[in-house]
């Protein structure tokens, strides 16, 4: 997986993220050792850059509606160490104060625009859906 900055990420990919790689801070070092235990979270460093990102380039460049970009935000703060989200629906609408089908209509947008991607449809017996989400338009 390729750590890239969001100043490459603009230069050398027209502000979209490659499907390969995730944000670093510009400040740290290209190669760094992984840490020794997984946390549940993704450094501050990288949660600030992939924020960031949202906020200076996602916001304005996929238009979003701010029923997106709340189920965004929201998505965003359940990402977990392995990037993933896993958060039902019927949650996202009470925390962001839409409906469910408002959340519904928004994580449809949001997956025409690139911003999130189904990595496993949630059901009765397997509990809610699983989503990765990215901070700008994601090519792949």
């Amino acid at each position: 997986m390729r750590r890239l900055t969001l100043k490459e990420v603009n230069e050398r990919h027209g502000g979209a993220l490659p499907p390969d790689a995730v944000f670093r801070p510009d400040d740290e070092e290209p190669a760094r050792p992984a840490p020794a235990a997984k946390s549940k979270r993704r450094p501050r460093s990288e949660r600030f850059a992939a924020l960031n990102a949202f906020v200076d380039f996602g916001i304005a460049d996929a238009d979003l509606t701010p029923a997106e970009a709340l189920v965004w935000f929201v998505l965003f703060r359940d990402t977990k160490g392995t990037g993933t989200a896993r958060t039902a629906q019927a949650d996202i609408a009470r925390r962001a104060g839409l409906s469910v089908r408002g959340v519904k209509l928004a994580l449809r947008n949001l997956r025409a625009k690139g911003m999130v991607q189904v990595v496993r449809r949630g059901q009765l017996t397997t509990g809610p859906s699983v989503y990765r989400v990215h901070p700008t338009r994601h090519m792949g």
